[in-house]
């Protein structure tokens, strides 16, 4: 039997738990955070991006349609088990014919970074993955001088695959396959 494409069965979006973190699906209460972080110069930064110039009230509209309409990305919100929203975490690029996409995350609260929230919410995310759909491979980037995040994604099972010059930054490229993940438990 054949089982079903990412967004046949990740459609549903379910609270999922992790040992330090919920992933839920984006809620509208999310853009005002959302918006702090887009227009933060910092997180940009790390997030290879431009900040947001546009008014809040241009990017809720956005928001709201990109909820209402996901599209070709599946997006979950990050939370601590308490319901503070801290960040946001993607699947995107899926490629059916390769059985592999890209993830992307961002723990936007300063405070709760380097505590282990981002690597929890990386393999929840990856195993729900795996678990509902017949992708093989996910694959990051990350810019190269980032160490921090590249140590997060190695603490999660990534691996070095390569490297993406992209206008002035240089990425590294890391990865991990289905079956690396699912041995993990």
């Amino acid at each position: 039997m054949r089982r079903p494409t990412v967004f046949e069965s990740l459609d549903k979006q379910p609270t999922l738990t992790g040992k330090s973190v919920k992933l839920r699906a984006r809620r509208l209460e999310d853009a005002a955070d959302e918006y702090r972080w887009r227009t933060d110069e910092e997180l940009c930064r790390l997030d290879a991006t431009t900040p947001f110039d546009n008014t809040f009230g241009e990017f809720f509209q956005r928001f709201s349609i990109e909820i209402e309409y996901p599209g070709l990305t599946y997006n979950f919100a990050i939370e601590t088990p308490d319901g503070k929203h801290i960040g946001d975490c993607s699947l995107f690029h899926i490629d059916y014919l390769s059985d592999n996409a890209e993830i992307g995350i961002m723990i936007g609260e300063r405070k709760y970074w380097d505590q282990g929230y981002g690597a929890d919410a990386i393999l929840t995310f990856l195993h729900h993955i795996f678990q509902l759909s017949d992708l093989n491979m996910i694959h990051l980037r990350t810019l190269d001088w980032n160490t921090r995040a590249q140590e997060c994604f190695r603490k999660c099972g990534f691996e070095f695959c390569g490297k993406l010059i992209k206008e002035e930054h240089t990425f590294i490229i890391m990865g991990i396959n289905r079956k690396k993940v699912l041995q993990t438990g």
